[in-house]
């Protein structure tokens, strides 16, 4: 299965995690299309939750399901990353239909629906009834209210409202619903309109539901949008009501916006032939709506708000007022005709849940995963059964000589820094199990491996601290100043120190000729294969090591005091491959006064923060997330550990002139291991801490602990029914492994319960040629995404033109392909949809130019260009 084409044409960072889903059925289960233009991409959207274990791959349990593939997305931008996941169902595929022109029976989907529960449920025996719902492709699909099914569209006051299921990216606007003049020959914006915009970074990000109408007595039209960015994939209730004085939005029963600058009727009498209803679009045959319909409803009373609390996917109360209109989406055609001779979107029956058991464990706003919930590290510290004895394995990467001789670190210091590893964690039952990997190589041994000092930042023209090092040139010659080199020095035979820099060509090679110099000390220039230094990255990238069984212990040495260490977050997309670990300095690995340094890293795999985040570590004082007071839904998520800044004082910080208002700070978590206080003061870790520990041992590192005994189940079960002689009871499955009743003889044994299976991508290329640097390269676009900043530019993304010795010259993609990134899925299915991360894009042309789907029968579909948000994914239907 493969992806191809995404062709960037703007300037763009594109990370993309593309999410197919896939449908296993008969062939017969293909969807109906109309003869008269090309059928776009149909299915139910993959809704993809928090990975459970980033890099762990599903087995392959599809070898008796139909062979297809799906292999195409387009990007505009010069840089993309792209990821991508499939769903595959173990059913028969969903069915979808465009209305006809004349009548036709009305077909039925099963939908799936809401986000991917931490704690997902078995659906009811008995369906509940179905809703017919529009899907719009965000292709022409525009509906016009057809002649006669009113007398007049209400001219005074009025109440709109309906339930939409918006795809993630849309034209900005996107109209859902409106009324337009269709007698002016001009466009006009006379009338109302329900949509979806964005004013933000010319229309980028930060997209929210918007209300926008004018009266003929007006110049100009008002518009009001939501507080918050609109939920894609999410069934929302949208309403909009007018009372010639006063414009509202609702969303969800809670009024979001209002306006005063309109008055008095939309229009007078004389000109209601004049204005029209449409759906999925304008009257302009564009700014297309992408998404779900259901349920619209109008009405010509402004309705107040306790008329417009509704149940979800539910029609209004008959004691109401009777409504104007009632849209209905089964008999298509009875009510609405195609726009200027467009298509009809698809039509879908779909049913509403049942309510859940048991809510959710979702993570708060500033949490990754469901160790972040506040519900779940709660039960963790409760109930010690949950946090019994657990031994991890670690392993320690000690580089030898080809002699055996002069390892990195010493017998003595892996022997003293296990024993105070173990009684750092032994009191809290985490207990370390020691294997030392002896690699013998004096090609890696007599480099110096550099944290975060990548060979593309020697001699970029810029000081690199973290470069300033004797083995680099001091950064290539970046870090001090150039002497004189004669032209008679360069290429004579002599390594001349003075030209041994980027600017003099690091003397045309003769300091990394081993016949002339030893280049063990003299070798600077980074694309030398005999050069003194190397990277963490490229380091683990010649090892080769999997941290799927082991937490795998590197050292490099770092040029800054103050960087010691740094280690894998567990939610980190590297966490359980060769990229993943603890890195240390080992001059001070195991040595008295430094040995809480890995103490304090082996916390970040587990899952901890600083104290310090939330205070020092924010973007702003208008962060969500800074802390004010101890929280579990801020700052580091651990309510017993009070707010601090960043000291090294063995005490309260000394006030400070903080700009966020908050200068004191008592009770400060000083004697914490994830502070930066030293070795003498810190000795210790909260309950809370040690929570959250464990809940990531059982969550993502399973496959570490010794004896690996099955996920527990964090939360107490609970009575849900009881009769005279019974008693329901509902246990929650575990945290890190959903696990379901399966029918006999069933293949999907990685699916979820709806029978739906998701994959990211697994291999990804492009022919552009990439940055010398190692980053931005095709295979930032495997796995789930990892930016953490989205709309800012970010090195875990793929980004062809961007270079990394000079963030501001790009090398532009090539006309008219643009650049191209093909994607491979690991398992052949019938995909249902596709989801495209993408980030900091260019906002003068679309992201994606073109997406082509590639199947394994050879058949190529384009989906055409799309446009999207940087700040949030872009969802596609697929329909093949």
């Amino acid at each position: 299965m493969a992806c191809r084409g995404l062709s960037a044409l703007a300037t763009a960072l594109l990370v993309a995690a593309v999410c197919l889903r896939g449908a296993a059925a008969d062939p017969a289960g293909k969807r109906e299309r109309k003869s008269r233009a090309p059928e776009p991409f149909r299915g139910e959207p993959c809704l993809l939750g928090q990975p459970k274990k980033a890099a762990a791959r599903p087995q392959n349990p599809y070898a008796a399901y139909p062979r297809s593939s799906a292999a195409a997305v387009g990007a505009g931008g010069p840089a993309a990353a792209a990821a991508a996941a499939f769903r595959a169902r173990g059913r028969a595929p969903s069915r979808l239909r465009r209305a006809r022109r004349s009548g036709s029976s009305q077909s039925r989907l099963e939908g799936t629906w809401g986000a991917l529960d931490a704690f997902p449920r078995r659906p009811p025996a008995r369906a509940p009834a179905s809703v017919a719902a529009l899907y719009f492709t965000g292709r022409p699909e525009q509906l016009r209210l057809r002649p006669g099914v009113l007398a007049e569209l209400p001219r005074g006051e009025f109440t709109v409202e309906a339930w939409v299921k918006p795809e993630g990216g849309q034209s900005n606007p996107a109209v859902i619903a409106g009324v337009f003049d269709n007698c002016s020959h001009i466009a006009s914006d006379r009338g109302w309109t329900l949509g979806i915009r964005s004013e933000e970074n010319l229309g980028r990000k930060n997209a929210h539901f918007f209300f926008s109408l004018r009266t003929d007595r007006l110049r100009r039209a008002s518009m009001i949008l939501a507080h918050h960015r609109y939920q894609s994939n999410t069934w929302t209730h949208l309403a909009a009501t007018y009372d010639r004085q006063q414009m509202l939005l609702y969303l969800n029963g809670e009024r979001v916006a209002r306006s005063s600058q309109q008055l008095g009727d939309l229009h007078s009498s004389f000109m209601a032939s004049c204005r029209t209803l449409v759906l999925g679009g304008d009257n302009s045959n564009g700014h297309n709506f992408r998404g779900y319909l259901a349920l619209l409803t109008l009405w010509s009373v402004a309705l107040p708000q306790e008329k417009l609390q509704r149940a979800f996917l539910r029609k209004a109360e008959e004691r109401e007022a009777t409504p104007l209109l009632n849209a209905r989406f089964s008999h298509l055609e009875q009510q609405w005709v195609a726009f200027k001779d467009g298509d009809y979107p698809f039509v879908e029956s779909v049913y509403p849940p049942q309510p859940p058991v048991l809510s959710p464990l979702m993570p708060p706003l500033c949490g990754q995963t469901v160790c972040d919930n506040v519900e779940l590290i709660f039960h963790y510290n409760s109930h010690w059964p949950l946090r019994n004895e657990k031994v991890v394995r670690y392993r320690v990467i000690n580089i030898y000589d080809d002699d055996g001789l002069h390892p990195t670190v010493s017998h003595e210091q892996i022997a003293h820094q296990h024993q105070m590893l173990s009684q750092a964690f032994g009191r809290y039952n985490i207990t370390w199990q020691l294997n030392v990997h002896k690699v013998y190589s004096s090609l890696l041994r007599h480099r110096v491996v550099l944290m975060n000092c990548e060979p593309s930042k020697i001699g970029n023209e810029f000081c690199n601290p973290e470069c300033k090092h004797p083995l680099t040139g001091y950064d290539g010659g970046d870090c001090r100043r150039v002497g004189r080199c004669y032209p008679w020095e360069r290429r004579d035979g002599v390594c001349n120190m003075e030209c041994n820099n980027m600017l003099h060509n690091f003397d045309d090679g003769d300091c990394c000729n081993p016949g002339v110099s030893n280049v063990r000390k003299t070798c600077f220039d980074p694309d030398s294969p005999l050069r003194a230094y190397m990277s963490v990255k490229e380091l683990k990238e010649a090892l080769q090591l999997n941290s799927s069984h082991f937490l795998n212990v590197y050292f490099a040495s770092s040029v800054q005091e103050e960087l010691a260490g740094a280690g894998t977050w567990p939610w980190d997309k590297d966490a359980l491959n060769h990229l993943g670990g603890v890195v240390l300095n080992p001059v001070y690995y195991g040595m008295p006064g430094h040995t809480n340094t890995m103490i304090h890293e082996v916390g970040h795999v587990l899952g901890l923060y600083h104290v310090f985040k939330g205070v020092d570590e924010k973007d702003s004082c208008d962060d969500p997330c800074r802390e004010m007071a101890p929280s579990m839904e801020t700052g580091d998520l651990c309510a017993d550990t009070a707010p601090t800044p960043k000291s090294k004082l063995c005490r309260d910080p000394d006030p400070s002139n903080d700009t966020c208002t908050q200068s004191h700070f008592s009770g400060t978590p000083f004697n914490n291991y994830m502070s930066y206080t030293d070795d003498n003061c810190t000795d210790s870790f909260t309950p809370n801490q040690v929570a959250r520990m464990h809940c990531y041992l059982d969550l993502v590192y399973q496959q570490w602990t010794q004896g690996r005994k099955p996920t527990p189940i964090p939360m107490p079960p609970m009575v849900i029914g009881q009769t005279k002689d019974t008693i329901s009871i509902h246990w929650l499955p575990p945290i890190s492994g959903v696990l379901y009743e399966r029918a006999p003889g069933s293949f999907c044994g990685n699916c979820a319960e709806d029978g739906t299976f998701s994959q990211y991508v697994y291999e990804a290329s492009s022919p552009l040629v990439c940055d010398s640097s190692g980053y931005w390269t095709p295979k930032e676009a495997i796995g789930p995404p990892d930016v953490s900043q989205p709309c800012e530019t970010s090195l875990q993304a793929w980004s062809p033109e961007f270079n990394l010795f000079n963030m501001s010259m790009t090398t532009p993609c090539l006309w008219p392909l643009g650049c191209i990134l093909e994607l491979h899925f690991l398992h052949p299915v019938y995909p249902d949809s596709l989801i495209v991360w993408t980030t900091n894009f260019s906002a003068d042309s679309k992201a994606l130019s073109d997406v082509e789907i590639l199947t394994e029968h050879g058949d190529s579909v384009h989906l055409g260009p799309m446009d999207t948000f940087c700040d949030m994914p872009l969802t596609i239907k697929l329909n093949l």
